[in-house]
């Protein structure tokens, strides 16, 4: 009884983590998109342009990341930070979709939500956009790949991801800043009630 408890334990672990929504920050410049692989940080010598990625702890429900880009050229630097949010696994129940009235994006697995949002200087959203997972690393997420135009989907089903685009303008020597956080529970009302704090402060949530 007792491995058998052990089992089911590492099995509810593995289903736990499994079914985590994951986000990894990148960068649009000039035509090119540049992933933040490690999810931590990453040097663009090209663009003279660095990012780190700082996660905060702010609520049990909350996964929340502090985007940092620093632009060390001495002309000002115009960009877009894009977010992708997809699973470490494809359930075929994983239903994920645009909320244009909302300007959140959901996503669904049996009856676990998650909510994504994300700002830039208390600016919003850009572009949202729901993807199959496969088009991740090629041209197709995008409707123009050199303007940084995403193509537009509003829902999606199975193996997809979540992406979205904030505008970014960087000084000359000076450090952009953005927010992106997905927030995860069962009750629809909860989640945008968290979010909206989130909107608000950018302090913890008790």
């Amino acid at each position: 009884m007792k491995i058998e408890a052990e089992i089911s334990k590492d099995y509810m672990d593995n289903k736990l983590q499994l079914s985590k929504l994951t986000t990894t920050p990148g960068l649009w410049i000039d035509g090119k998109i540049y992933w933040i692989q490690n999810g931590y940080e990453k040097l663009i010598p090209e663009h003279s342009i660095s990012v780190h990625v700082k996660n905060i702890h702010k609520h049990s429900k909350i996964q929340y990341n502090e985007i940092f880009v620093r632009n060390h050229s001495s002309h000002k630097k115009s960009m877009k930070v894009v977010v992708l949010n997809h699973y470490a696994r494809a359930f075929k129940e994983h239903v994920a979709f645009v909320s244009p009235t909302e300007n959140v994006i959901y996503h669904s697995v049996d009856d676990q939500l998650y909510l994504v949002n994300g700002e830039h200087n208390k600016s919003a959203m850009e572009q949202r956009t729901v993807q199959p997972i496969w088009n991740v690393h090629t041209e197709h997420i995008w409707s123009n790949y050199l303007k940084g135009h995403l193509k537009y989907q509003p829902m999606a089903k199975g193996a997809c991801v979540s992406i979205y685009s904030l505008n970014m303008e960087i000084p000359p020597q000076s450090t952009g800043f953005s927010r992106t956080w997905s927030i995860n529970g069962t009750d629809k009302d909860e989640l945008l009630d968290l979010n909206r704090i989130l909107l608000k402060t950018s302090t913890s949530i008790s």
